[in-house]
C-alpha cells in the first residue's frame, strides 16, 4: 500500500515550522496527524476541522479553484449558534485542531473574534485560519491576540507586486505587508509569540521561490509553499494503491452545516449530511466514510466518485509519477 505522505502537498521553505515548541498534548496531536494515516488508525472522533465561517472573499484570484463557481445561496456567513454546537461537540470529545477557513475568506464574518475565542475556550489546542491578509488590520490583529487565536496563514504569490496583484486582482501587496508588519509588531511590544505567522504561496511553476524565501522569510514565522491543484482541469481514471491522509484526519463543515470528509470536496459530491441535523461524530462514521476509507485501504480510491478527479490527489499521483512509481490509467 503506497500511502499518502501526510502533508505531502506542502513545503516549508524556511526550515522553521509554525507547530515548534508547544506542549506536550500538542506534539501528541502532531505525532497522531503524522502517524495515523499511515496506519489507518481512526479516533473517535476526527483530529481537526475546517469551519467555513463565511464562502464569501473580497477578491477574485485567477487561479481559484473554489469560488468562481459559487453565487447566490451558495454565499453565505455560518450562524454563530450552529458554530458553537459544533465546538460544544469538539470540547466533549478531544477536538485538538480548528482552521476558520475553506473557501471565503473569514475576515469578511463579523463575529470572528468572537469565534476564535469561542474554540480557545473550549479547550482547542490549535486555532487558525487562512488569509488573503486584506482586512488584516491592525485593530484586528490586536483582537485576534486577544481572543487567543495560535497562527494565522497568509496567502501571498510571490514576491513581485505587480505579478502579484494580477493574480489577486482586488489585493494591494503592499497593503498585505504592511498589515503582516504590523502584527509582527504588536507581538514583540506585548513580548509574545502569538499567532505564529506563516505566509504561504501556491507553487506556480514560473516562481522564483529562492527570491520568494529570501523576502518573506523577513516577515513571517515560517515561509512555505503548497501544490497547485488545477481544478479547472481535472483528469479521471488515475489507479494506483493510494490512500489520502485526509480520511483519518479530518473533516470540512460548510457555512450552512453541510459536511465533507476532507477540504478537497470541492464538487461537493461526498457531502455527508449537515450539522443541524447531525453531529460530527456521526458523520466520521458515517457508513459511505467508512466504505471510502475501506477502498482507499485497499488501494482501490478511483471508485470514490469524489475521490476520481480529486486535483489534490491528481496532483500527489503525479509526483509520484515523477519519481518513476508506475501509474495505471482506466479506459
Amino acid at each position: 500500500m503506497a500511502n499518502a505522505k501526510p502533508n505531502a502537498n506542502f513545503y516549508s521553505l524556511s526550515g522553521i515550522s509554525v507547530h515548534e515548541g508547544k506542549s506536550k498534548e500538542y506534539a501528541e496531536y502532531r505525532k497522531c496527524w503524522m502517524e495515523n494515516p499511515s496506519n489507518f488508525i481512526l479516533r473517535e472522533f476526527p483530529m481537526h476541522i475546517d469551519v467555513e465561517v463565511t464562502s464569501r472573499c473580497n477578491l477574485k484570484c485567477t487561479f481559484c479553484d473554489k469560488l468562481p463557481q459559487l453565487a447566490g445561496d451558495q454565499l453565505g456567513d455560518m450562524d454563530i449558534g450552529l458554530y458553537k454546537k459544533i465546538l460544544d461537540e469538539g470540547r466533549d470529545n478531544r477536538l485538538w485542531g480548528l482552521k476558520l477557513s475553506y473557501r471565503g475568506e473569514p475576515l469578511l464574518h463579523k463575529d470572528i473574534v468572537e469565534m476564535v475565542a469561542y474554540a480557545k475556550a473550549r479547550g482547542i489546542l490549535d486555532v487558525y485560519f487562512n488569509t488573503n491578509g486584506m482586512l488584516l488590520t491592525g485593530s484586528m490583529s490586536e483582537r485576534l491576540i486577544n481572543a487567543g487565536l495560535d497562527r494565522i496563514s497568509v496567502s501571498v504569490e510571490g514576491a513581485d507586486p505587480k505579478e502579484f496583484e494580477k493574480k489577486r486582482i482586488g489585493a494591494k501587496f503592499d497593503t498585505i505587508l504592511a498589515n503582516i508588519d504590523a502584527l509582527l509588531e504588536i507581538r514583540k511590544k506585548r513580548r509574545i509569540d502569538f499567532p505564529r505567522v506563516r505566509v504561504q504561496t501556491v507553487y506556480f511553476k514560473d516562481l522564483d521561490i529562492e527570491r520568494y524565501k529570501t523576502f518573506w522569510s523577513k516577515h513571517a514565522d515560517e515561509v512555505a509553499a503548497i501544490d497547485y491543484k488545477d481544478g479547472a482541469n481535472l483528469t479521471f481514471g488515475l489507479i494506483r494503491d493510494w490512500a489520502c491522509p485526509q480520511l483519518w484526519q479530518r473533516m470540512t463543515v460548510q457555512w450552512d452545516g453541510s459536511v465533507s470528509p476532507c477540504n478537497n470536496d470541492d464538487r461537493c459530491l461526498f457531502l455527508v449530511g449537515n450539522l443541524k441535523e447531525r453531529t460530527v461524530y456521526d458523520c466520521w462514521h458515517d457508513e459511505r466514510v467508512e466504505a471510502a476509507r475501506r477502498l482507499h485501504r485497499e488501494g482501490r480510491s478511483h471508485e470514490v466518485a469524489a475521490c476520481d478527479g480529486c486535483p489534490w490527489r491528481t496532483a500527489q499521483i503525479r509526483k509520484i509519477e515523477a519519481r518513476g512509481g508506475r501509474i495505471e490509467s482506466r479506459k
